[in-house]
C-alpha cells in the first residue's frame, strides 16, 4: 500500500505553541519579527518565502521581505544584512539560499548574527548541533523531519537511514540528528556513483530525499516497507510543485506496493515553516525574558519602598 505520511497533527501541535507564545509576548508589547533576504527568482525559494509570509500573518508575526534581482551586487546584500543584524525589532533572519553565482553566500552566512540565525546556518548553530546542545537553533527542514517522525512514533534506533544530499541546511544536519537517535546513517551525494546510491536507498529502512532534483527518484531506488521523507521542492513539467520522489512513476510501475512517504506539496514544507516560526518565537523569547526580568525587578523595588 502506498500511503502518505500526514503532517496535520504535528503542525497543530507546533501552531498551538506559536499562537500561545505570540499572545504572551503581546502582553509585553513585543511583536516577533522575521527578515527574509533573497536574491534571484528560484521557484523553490519563492514558494518557501510565500509560505513563510502567509503563515506569519496567521500568527501575528511580522515579516520583512528583502528581495534583490539575480544581478544584484554583493555590497547591496551585505548592507541589507548588516541592517537587520543591528535592528533590535528583528528577532530572526533567514537567508534563502543558494544565492546567484555572483553573490558570495558563504560570506553572508558568516556575517549573520548567530542570535538571529533561525535557520541554523552559522558556525555557532552548526557546532551546537554537533555537540548536541539543547535549546539551540537547529536547521528547520531537518528538525521538521524529526518532529514528524516523533509524532508518528517512528523509532529511529537501529534503523538504516540513507540521506541523499549533503547541504548544511538539510543533508548534514539530518544525518547528525538521526545519529543522535541511534540510527545508522549513509549519506549519498552528487559524487556518489548512481549504482551505489541505488543500493544504499534500496537497503535502507528510511530514505531522506534532499537533492532538489525534481521527480528524479522512482521505483529503481526503493523497496517495499520503506519510509520516504521527501524534502525536494521544484516545478515539474506540468508546471506544478513536486518533490524529488517520482510517486506517479512508482504508482504506475507497480513494482513497489508498500511505501510510506511525505507528499509535496503539503508535507515537510508545511512543518518546516512552523519550525521556522517556532525558532523566531525562541529568539523573541530572549527579549521577552529581559522585559519580564526588568518588570519583576521594578515591582520588587516598589514593594520594598
Amino acid at each position: 500500500m502506498l500511503k502518505e505520511l500526514t503532517v496535520d497533527g504535528v503542525k497543530r501541535e507546533l501552531d498551538k505553541h506559536i499562537r500561545e507564545s505570540v499572545r504572551s509576548f503581546a502582553e509585553l508589547d513585543i511583536v516577533p519579527k522575521l527578515a527574509v533576504i533573497r536574491a534571484g527568482d528560484d521557484d523553490g525559494q519563492s514558494f518557501y518565502e510565500n509560505a513563510i509570509i502567509r503563515q506569519s500573518r496567521n500568527f501575528g508575526i511580522e515579516t520583512q521581505s528583502i528581495s534583490f534581482p539575480s544581478n544584484a551586487n554583493q555590497a547591496l546584500l551585505e548592507v541589507a544584512l548588516r541592517a537587520v543584524n543591528e535592528d533590535e525589532s528583528v528577532h530572526g533572519v533567514i537567508l534563502l539560499r543558494p544565492f546567484p553565482d555572483n553573490i558570495d553566500g558563504e560570506r553572508l552566512r558568516t556575517m549573520l548574527n548567530p542570535e538571529k540565525d533561525v535557520d541554523a546556518i552559522t558556525d555557532m548553530s552548526i557546532s551546537d548541533l554537533f555537540v548536541g546542545k539543547e535549546d539551540a537553533f537547529f536547521a528547520c527542514t531537518a528538525e521538521a523531519i524529526m518532529e514528524i517522525a516523533r509524532y508518528h512514533g517512528i523509532d529511529l534506533a537501529g534503523k538504516n537511514v540513507t540521506v541523499l544530499g549533503r547541504s548544511i541546511t538539510v543533508g548534514k544536519p539530518i544525518a547528525l540528528m538521526m545519529l543522535a537517535r541511534n540510527a545508522t546513517v549513509t549519506i549519498c551525494h552528487s559524487g556518489t556513483p548512481k549504482k551505489d546510491t541505488i543500493k544504499a536507498c534500496r537497503n535502507a529502512d528510511i530514505v531522506v530525499l534532499a537533492t532538489g532534483l525534481t521527480g528524479q527518484f522512482g521505483s529503481e531506488y526503493f523497496s517495499d516497507g520503506q519510509i520516504i521523507f521527501d524534502v525536494g521542492t521544484g516545478k515539474g513539467a506540468d508546471g506544478k510543485m513536486h518533490g524529488d520522489l517520482n510517486i506517479e512513476e512508482i504508482k504506475a510501475g507497480g513494482k513497489i506496493s508498500d511505501l510510506t512517504y511525505t507528499p509535496v506539496p503539503g508535507g515537510i514544507g508545511r512543518v518546516t515553516t512552523s519550525i521556522l516560526l517556532r525558532n523566531i518565537i525562541k529568539a523573541a523569547g530572549k527579549a521577552a525574558d529581559e522585559k519580564r526580568a526588568k518588570r519583576d525587578g521594578m515591582m520588587s523595588l516598589m514593594e520594598m519602598m
